[in-house]
């Protein structure tokens, strides 16, 4: 068995986002799961993003809390899987910028 290594759990949640792409492409996915460090994404394989890349997630779907779901909408793609993406969410804190 091995050791969990994630900082956040998951919580596997069912929601309807926007993945928004640099070119300002926009496409309608679901989620998988959620943490409060990222989200996994059910992508086809035709057009996803690269890992590295930035993209823009926004719940879609009327959901309480949601900003509770998703603490950022921007997100960097560190996974790639068959059935779609993971993404941890980048936040910006330019209340601590020097």
């Amino acid at each position: 068995m091995s050791k969990e290594l994630r900082k956040y759990p998951r919580r596997e949640i069912h929601l309807e986002v926007e993945l928004g792409f640099p070119s300002g492409e926009k496409k309608t996915v679901r989620t998988l799961d959620v943490s409060h460090g990222g989200v996994f994404l059910i992508v086809d394989k035709l057009r996803r993003p690269i890992i590295g890349e930035v993209v823009e997630v926004k719940i879609i779907n009327d959901t309480p809390n949601a900003e509770t779901l998703f603490p950022s909408n921007d997100a960097v793609v560190v996974r790639q899987e068959e059935n779609g993406i993971g993404l941890a969410f980048i936040e910006l804190d330019f209340d601590n910028d020097v």
